[in-house]
């Protein structure tokens, strides 16, 4: 039976274990460490330019220290894939594992930057975290992405055992940018009506592009919050730069008509990200579909909060701590 929990079926009314009060205090305090470092929401020059911004990165606390690191590599549509693999001392093996897909607009990002808070997941959820370092935009515009985050799923899936995975408890998740590609996995990962995963975690998806999506939220918070409007139609140019693809359900998932067999969902979304009511509408989309949903908006959060670890911590530690109640079930 399908369930959107906190908030009894509205995820606007989602419970939290901060006050928004807190994380609006960290959210401003995040920020203007942002803009301390240059970090203004603008418009990059080039992908280049945005590649080489250290705004974001320079947010994030020590990993730690309890995680084996390795790289690994499976063959993808455009050659062999990076995979970076993430394995929690007490993991045990077979066990449960998770695909990690990282946020960055399609454009930046990769398991560098992602990687204290990759050390954080595996160890707080003692899953088996596969890192993909899939093709960026705009070089290798959509559906590249796509192809690249689908051959690796299946490609861990299949050879589940050569990770140290148990197949049938396999997850994909990610954030961002990464959540929508979650989310395309999920839905391209049914046969026959149900998932060889065994969950999705979205944590703040982008879930649709101009013209398909007009939320308040994105009208309410497109300045002041880094991630910006201006920011936004740049990644969306980068891409999707042929605006026919925008309608495409694999590059934006909310536009799927059929959600039915998708793997249970756990959503994240932020109160002061622009993102959120698209996020918070798919998960209604996949409940009414008969989908084991669950929602959590961090009210005060803005887009990037709970990777700012030096700063703000706790979100983090809320936002992962509801992965792992979730994914406790399939471990």
């Amino acid at each position: 039976m399908a369930h959107v929990v906190d908030g009894g079926g509205d995820p606007s009314a989602a419970d939290v274990e901060l006050s928004a009060a807190d994380y609006t205090e960290r959210t401003h305090a995040v920020l203007a460490a942002m803009a301390a470092g240059g970090g203004s929401g603008r418009r990059p020059a080039d992908a280049a330019q945005a590649r080489a911004d250290r705004t974001v990165p320079a947010l994030a606390g020590p990993a730690p220290d309890t995680v084996t690191v390795t790289p690994a590599t499976v063959p993808g549509p455009a050659g062999p894939l990076a995979l970076r693999v993430y394995r929690p001392g007490h993991a045990r093996t077979p066990g449960a594992g998770l695909v990690y897909l990282h946020g960055g607009g399609f454009v930046v990002g990769g398991p560098d930057s992602h990687h204290g808070a990759l050390c954080a997941l595996a160890d707080t959820t003692e899953h088996v975290v596969v890192a993909v370092d899939y093709r960026l935009a705009p070089e290798h515009p959509f559906p590249a992405a796509v192809e690249d985050a689908e051959a690796a799923t299946r490609q861990v899936a299949a050879h589940a055992q050569d990770f140290g995975i148990d197949a049938g408890r396999l997850s994909v998740a990610g954030d961002s940018a990464g959540a929508t590609l979650a989310a395309v996995v999920a839905q391209s990962s049914r046969t026959r009506g149900a998932s060889y995963l065994a969950h999705q975690v979205l944590i703040t998806p982008l879930t649709a592009f101009p013209p398909y999506v007009d939320t308040a939220s994105r009208r309410e918070l497109a300045q002041g919050y880094y991630l910006t409007r201006e920011l936004l139609d740049w990644y969306t140019e980068c891409y999707v730069p042929d605006a026919a693809d925008r309608g495409d359900p694999r590059a934006a998932p909310g536009l799927a008509t059929d959600l039915r067999g998708l793997p249970p969902a756990t959503v994240i979304t932020g109160g002061l990200d622009p993102l959120h009511d698209e996020g918070e509408r798919y998960a209604r989309d996949m409940a009414a579909a008969g989908v084991d949903v669950r929602v959590r908006r961090l009210r005060g959060a803005f887009h990037l909060l709970w990777l700012a670890t030096a700063l703000a911590p706790a979100a983090q530690a809320e936002v992962f701590s509801l992965v792992d109640e979730r994914l406790g079930a399939v471990s």
